[in-house]
């Protein structure tokens, strides 16, 4: 249901505000600018503008195992067509990047773990890995 929300382009979603409102900011509500041109409420709104969160976790799979990232999981959940996704977050030990694509009935999945971190790779196949510092990659099938 997230990944449909994430590709609608009418009420509810956020495409609507940027194709039918022009947004820069997400809006308190869905409906922010009326069909009139009035506004309703808050254009800059943290609420649902928690999407990032939502793509940084779940599309790109990335996320907080430790505090400051000295341990991290990647889990990358494919999904609502999207067929690649790439995400860097600075983090105190270094910057740590993760990219996957999917094509041809496979995927690929590439982690760079900073020095005096682990990275905890959960793959949509269900294999695990622990990871160390340097740059990994891993392949799977899609199911």
């Amino acid at each position: 249901m997230a990944y449909e929300l994430l590709f609608q382009d009418t009420e509810p979603s956020w495409l609507h505000m940027t194709e039918h409102g022009g947004a820069t900011t997400i809006w308190e509500e869905w409906n922010g600018v009326r069909e009139n041109g009035t506004v309703s409420a808050s254009l800059n709104h943290y609420s649902k503008g928690a999407v990032i969160s939502f793509l940084h976790r779940y599309v790109a799979g990335l996320q907080l195992v430790e505090p400051g990232y000295r341990r991290f999981r990647v889990a990358p959940r494919p999904g609502g067509g999207i067929t690649s996704a790439r995400a860097t977050h600075d983090a105190p030990h270094g910057p740590i990047e993760v990219r996957w694509s999917l094509g041809g009935g496979q995927g690929r999945v590439a982690v760079t773990v900073p020095d005096g971190t682990e990275a905890e790779l959960v793959l949509p196949d269900g294999t695990t890995d622990v990871l160390g510092p340097g740059t990994h990659d891993r392949g799977w099938r899609e199911g």
